[in-house]
């Protein structure tokens, strides 16, 4: 039987080895952290526009931005929860994503937070702007949406053509009614896209809502499907 020749490695080179190999299985290891989330989302930049998570680490003084998703947490509007959280770093970095990976442990407590009164008045005093659809960000978008609180009146523009309708609120839902648009012809085919998908989104639908910061966001089955900018409204 050969022997395994050991006599050229050096006791501090083994212990050199041992600690690097150490460190590298630290660097991928897994803790378990806990999260407050608040009730609502906040917008946010990323690669894109969008909206992120808001919450407090067991330091946190103030609600911090949470640009990264956790796999598995069914996140619902109007509730804040109390999660624990498997936090991982990753290996290997993707451009513009977060150094860790997060995936949902277990919801320790979930409570219905109050509706926010004076929430809906803020909305009606300001045009809001489609700035992204479908997880797309809209640069240059046309498309904007006004509501009128005394006579419960939507309308706005789509992209070639101007839309109205009906709309009744209640429990953090919208539900658009009685849609219609004038009939333009949409020579740009981009808008003629744009109208078509928008219109569609918002015809004869019931969508929850809320908002965030200077956005107003607008979800289907809990996936993010509109989000309006606030803008000046327009003086008559």
């Amino acid at each position: 039987m050969k022997r395994i020749i050991t006599k050229n490695f050096s006791p501090k080179l083994i212990l050199t080895i041992l600690m690097l190999l150490g460190l590298s299985v630290y660097a991928n290891a897994a803790d378990v952290i806990k999260l407050i989330v608040k009730e609502d989302r906040a917008s946010c930049t990323g690669v894109a526009p969008q909206t992120c998570f808001q919450v407090k680490y067991k330091n946190s003084k103030g609600w911090e931005l949470f640009y990264s998703n956790i796999s598995g947490f069914n996140y619902k509007p109007g509730y804040r929860y109390v999660i624990l959280v498997t936090r991982t770093k990753r290996a290997n970095v993707p451009a513009d994503a977060s150094i860790y990976t997060y995936k949902l442990k277990k919801v320790l407590k979930k409570q219905k937070m109050p509706v926010k009164t004076g929430e809906w008045d803020f909305v009606v005093k300001h045009k809001w702007k489609l700035i992204q659809m479908n997880g797309v960000a809209l640069e240059q978008s046309p498309a904007y949406v006004v509501f009128d609180k005394e006579k419960g009146r939507v309308n706005g523009f789509a992209g070639c053509n101007s839309f109205f309708g009906a709309y009744e609120k209640g429990d953090g839902k919208l539900t658009f009614k009685q849609m219609g648009s004038t009939l333009r012809a949409c020579v740009d085919e981009d808008r003629n896209r744009l109208e078509s998908e928008f219109l569609k989104l918002i015809s004869d639908k019931t969508l929850k809502y809320d908002v965030a910061e200077q956005t107003l966001n607008f979800y289907e089955n809990h996936r993010l499907v509109l989000m309006f900018g606030m803008a000046p409204l327009d003086k008559k």
